[in-house]
């Protein structure tokens, strides 16, 4: 969930992931390379990287509490005829770090996805040649500061335990992103009272280290990084400013931010495949309010698209919304149906104010819609999903969508 409230300290996604070259040829050549490249380092750009064709990426949300995985997610995600719609279209599974786990939930005598149901998993993605994402920590940390040096080392060895499972039972890993790795140890001890006793650059060290280790381990993975973008100032695609959604935070710039990531990275011999901007209906709701018009305003997320790509990364957009949450006790078709209304509405402003990110990410972390599937039944989230594909918002984003198989 993005972070745009003045209210809410932390926001609820972070809490619940506290608890992702002939020799003159070659001469002439390795010249235009050079050049090229210096072109790119005075630009603060890093080299575009390859292209794939991995537009579309759906995660539908898979837990039912911190852990426990939604009763209809695994029989619903490996039946076909569950989601035709949305499965033909899908370049990209993304899911979360935790489904992974081979240590039960408490209560529990048994993981969530046993190793049979992992492999059936893996199998089904790869016999469909539907590329894995999964979102991840990335930097953690407890009350006190962590050593210098070894922090984003010993979160990718913790992490990758978890990630060897799904790799042992066949599947691959294509992406790995970050989830809040910068801001989940500054924006929020600070917000919440408390000094993380890091710096920026710190921090974004450490996590050079952390995705240094993550690459090692998992030969060809492309990586990213998720920022709630209510922690930052962000320059407007008209160079209006959109400040911190909270004025007591410090003052940090996105522009400033990324281009020390990018520049981190590139000590390490690192790119970064993607960011992915974390800044949905409620988010664009508040600054329209914040600007007083009369709707969604979409120029903090435009702005940050924009940055993003003119550094040679690949922008997406993550697609969804909550519920009605001044409601305590919702009615469950209710929020469902308002939760997708949302989405749906997000989606339709974010084409008609010009977006054109390279990633359209259908990713659910809320409670509702609180059913995984089928497609063709009101009230879940692969019939929201089937919804956003048929749209006209979705017509305009990505005019060539077909389904791939």
């Amino acid at each position: 969930m993005a972070w745009f409230s003045e209210r809410r300290v932390p926001s609820t996604r972070c809490r619940r992931h506290l608890e992702r070259l002939g020799v003159v040829h070659a001469m002439g050549t390795l010249a235009r390379v050079c050049a090229a490249l210096l072109l790119t380092t005075m630009a603060g750009a890093q080299a575009p990287t390859a292209q794939v064709t991995d537009r579309l990426w759906v995660g539908p949300m898979p837990f039912a509490g911190p852990r426990d995985l939604r009763p209809d997610f695994f029989d619903t995600i490996t039946n076909p005829a569950a989601w035709p719609t949305v499965l033909s279209h899908t370049d990209v599974f993304k899911s979360y770090l935790m489904v992974l786990p081979a240590d039960p939930v408490p209560g529990k005598t048994a993981p969530e996805l046993p190793d049979t149901q992992m492999a059936e998993l893996a199998s089904f993605f790869r016999d469909r040649s539907i590329r894995v994402a999964f979102e991840v920590g990335g930097l953690r940390m407890g009350p006190d500061k962590p050593q210098r040096g070894q922090w984003g080392k010993q979160v990718a060895e913790g992490e990758f335990r978890h990630l060897k499972r799904w790799l042992d039972a066949g599947g691959s890993i294509d992406y790995l992103t970050t989830d809040h790795a910068v801001m989940a140890n500054l924006g929020h001890r600070v917000a919440e009272g408390t000094d993380c006793r890091l710096t920026l650059a710190e921090v974004l060290e450490e996590l050079g280290d952390y995705f240094a280790e993550m690459t090692r381990r998992i030969p060809g993975v492309r990586v990213g990084c998720i920022e709630s973008l209510g922690f930052f100032h962000v320059a407007g695609p008209d160079g209006s400013d959109y400040p911190r959604t909270v004025p007591t935070l410090p003052v940090w710039r996105f522009e400033e931010y990324f281009d020390l990531l990018l520049a981190t990275l590139r000590r390490r011999g690192l790119t970064l495949d993607h960011f992915h901007i974390d800044f949905g209906y409620e988010g664009v709701a508040y600054d329209g309010r914040r600007l007083g018009r009369d709707g969604l305003d979409f120029g903090r997320v435009l702005g940050v698209e924009r940055f993003v790509q003119s550094r040679g990364v690949r922008a997406g957009v993550i697609v969804n919304a909550f519920h009605d949450q001044t409601v305590e006790q919702p009615d469950p078709a209710v929020a469902s149906r308002e939760a997708q209304e949302r989405t749906l509405a997000f989606l339709s402003g974010y084409a008609a104010a010009g977006g054109r990110a390279e990633h359209l990410v259908l990713q659910t972390w809320q409670p509702f819609p609180d059913r995984t599937g089928p497609e063709d039944e009101p009230g879940t989230v692969l019939h929201l999903d089937k919804r956003l594909l048929t749209s006209e918002a979705m017509r305009v984003l990505l005019p060539d969508l077909a389904p791939r198989r």
